[in-house]
């Protein structure tokens, strides 16, 4: 395999954040509204709120993961097969996020599309943690810092398990990686 610089390896992978946030936007419908006045319009716009939350969180993901991303390849002075094919694996999970987010969103409380969500944010941030470690070794770093970076992996497997007991409880766990990474660090 020839070398890969790493500016293809990250225009080819803001290109898949590019669609994947562009996939999710396409989603949002706009209401059609049969009250006009506004205290009827209002109750009428409440069943939305499940799809705008998905919406919100998974954007927020993706926007994570792109950050991340940027942050993890900015300083990377070549381009090994290894973080190449782990690069893939992690857009793959990114690129289904879309339609884990819709397939939530159209059923609401839907064991199998909560776990699928679940599922889908799993494979995202384990196979971040994966491209992660690939990166570190290749360049060089004996002790690679990866304790941050199961954090959402692990969050996500007890999310996907507690599907199985409690949606609610499902529901709040996936909001932990996103408030997990806007913590400060130390």
């Amino acid at each position: 395999m020839q070398p890969i610089s790493k500016a293809r390896l990250e225009q080819f992978s803001d290109g898949v954040f590019a669609i994947a946030i562009t996939l999710l936007a396409l989603e949002i419908k706009v209401p059609h509204l049969e009250n006009t006045d506004l205290k009827n319009s209002l109750h009428e716009l409440l069943p939305l709120i499940p799809n705008i939350a998905t919406f919100i969180l998974s954007f927020l993901g993706i926007a994570i993961f792109w950050v991340n991303h940027h942050q993890l390849t900015r300083n990377i002075s070549t381009v090994s097969r290894r973080v190449v094919w782990g690069n893939m694996l992690f857009l793959l999970f990114v690129t289904l996020i879309p339609f884990a987010t819709s397939a939530m969103a159209e059923n609401y409380g839907n064991i199998l599309a909560v776990m699928t969500y679940s599922l889908i944010l799993l494979g995202s941030s384990s196979s971040f943690s994966i491209l992660r470690y690939f990166v570190e070794k290749h360049e060089g770093n004996t002790k690679v810092k990866i304790l941050r970076s199961l954090v959402g992996p692990m969050v996500y497997s007890l999310a996907f398990l507690s599907a199985f007991y409690s949606l609610g409880t499902t529901y709040a766990l996936l909001i932990i990686p996103p408030l997990f990474y806007f913590l400060p660090r130390k």
